[in-house]
């Protein structure tokens, strides 16, 4: 049996003598039971030439391939570790995985749930270096992991880093609400002040008013005179009659051609007597 890696022979088993020309990276076991002929072939320390066809090939039969896929697992780090930020913060985090082959799979996990991310790779050599930005808003406190794969991995490469948030502290609502109790007050005590001195202009304006109307009433009163000693002197037969030094009335007589006048103030007209006063 031969064995043969890309086309170069590495090891020979003789049925009789078993493995011929091992070597340290290359040897191979023996599971060969009665009646199966079974052997398994090693390839330890196994490099980045060792990929391609692996070739089985049994004297005077057909050779039997197999490809073998030789990856790198590279480094993973997330770049700045960890952070502390402010509620409501946005918050970055990047992730470098150097030296891998293929190319790498990258994802975020955040307190275990999965976020992925836009992941961009340059080329050093036949290996690649990836970076993955991963953005989010800081709530709580979070554990952060980057995780890097490749097919020949069972379980991802992670490199882990810890969020915590400072709460906002809440603004003192005692503070706010007598500022505006005060502001209101004064404000409320100013339209107060304002609308008495209003009413009180306004009163003082009526009550000047009022007080012009009745100067000039009085005034107007004034230009016509009459006083009590002119009273009666439109009627020249007005008499005072007062007996207790007191201006009471006055009586007048009035003169007419078939009138005799009496002489305690009565007048004969025909056959009636009249006697006009007139009380003030």
């Amino acid at each position: 049996m031969n064995w043969m890696v890309n086309g170069r022979l590495v090891i020979t088993i003789l049925e009789a003598s078993g493995v011929f020309n091992s070597t340290d990276r290359f040897s191979a076991q023996n599971f060969t039971t009665p009646g199966d002929y079974k052997w398994e072939f090693i390839i330890s320390n196994v490099q980045r030439d060792d990929a391609g066809e692996v070739t089985c090939q049994v004297l005077g039969g057909e050779p039997r391939l197999a490809t073998l896929s030789v990856q790198e697992r590279g480094s993973v780090e997330i770049v700045g570790g960890n952070q502390n930020k402010t509620e409501g913060a946005q918050t970055e985090f990047q992730c470098r995985a150097v030296g891998w082959f293929p190319e790498p799979n990258m994802s975020w996990s955040v307190n275990g749930v999965a976020n992925s991310c836009n992941r961009s790779s340059v080329t050093q050599g036949n290996l690649f270096n990836s970076n993955c930005t991963l953005t989010i808003t800081a709530v709580k406190n979070s554990s952060v992991q980057c995780l890097v794969k490749v097919p020949a991995l069972s379980t991802p490469d992670s490199s882990t880093v810890f969020l915590t948030v400072e709460k906002l502290a809440k603004r003192d609502q005692t503070v706010l609400i007598a500022i505006t109790v005060a502001f209101s007050a004064a404000a409320l005590l100013f339209l107060i002040i304002y609308g008495i001195i209003f009413f009180c202009m306004r009163r003082k304006k009526k009550s000047s008013y009022q007080e012009e109307i009745r100067r000039a009433r009085i005034q107007s009163q004034n230009g016509t005179p009459a006083t009590e000693n002119e009273r009666g002197q439109d009627n020249r037969g007005y008499i005072r009659d007062g007996h207790d030094g007191h201006t009471n009335g006055g009586i007048w007589y009035t003169n007419h051609s078939n009138k005799h006048q009496m002489p305690d103030g009565f007048f004969d007209d025909a056959h009636r007597k009249h006697r006009h006063m007139t009380i003030v």
